[in-house]
């Protein structure tokens, strides 16, 4: 090996410095911290059965305390459902089958814990 086969000192820290301020490239699958999705899920759900419940409230069917614990209910389902629908979604790389997979999970988790509670609820 001659010398011109090493690497010197300036082109190691040339490189360095090239690797060192690259711009920040997304991963992949950029929605892969599902606790933050989930989160999100939940607070999305939370609204929306609030508001639903809040228009029963009005209408004297549920009670104030319902109207929290359904709520509450509601949006622990949507945020599980979020967060397992996203994870789902993130194992294919075609969007199209990427979104039927989100759809497809997110109603089937959201159907199964609904169906849960409501058989709970029946038999009280």
């Amino acid at each position: 090996m001659t010398q011109n086969d090493y690497p010197t000192h300036s082109m190691q820290r040339q490189q360095a410095d090239t690797v060192a301020f690259q711009p920040h490239r997304p991963s992949a699958h950029p929605n892969t911290n599902y606790l933050e999705l989930g989160k999100f899920g939940a607070i999305v759900g939370f609204c929306g059965a609030g508001a639903a419940n809040l228009r029963r409230m009005q209408r004297d069917e549920i009670s104030g305390s319902e109207v929290l614990f359904d709520s509450l209910r509601t949006a622990v389902a949507a945020g599980l459902a979020t967060a397992t629908a996203s994870f789902v979604a993130n194992q294919f790389r075609s969007s199209s089958l990427s979104l039927a997979a989100t759809l497809a999970t997110g109603t089937a988790v959201m159907y199964v814990l609904n169906t849960e509670s409501r058989e709970k609820t029946d038999e009280q």
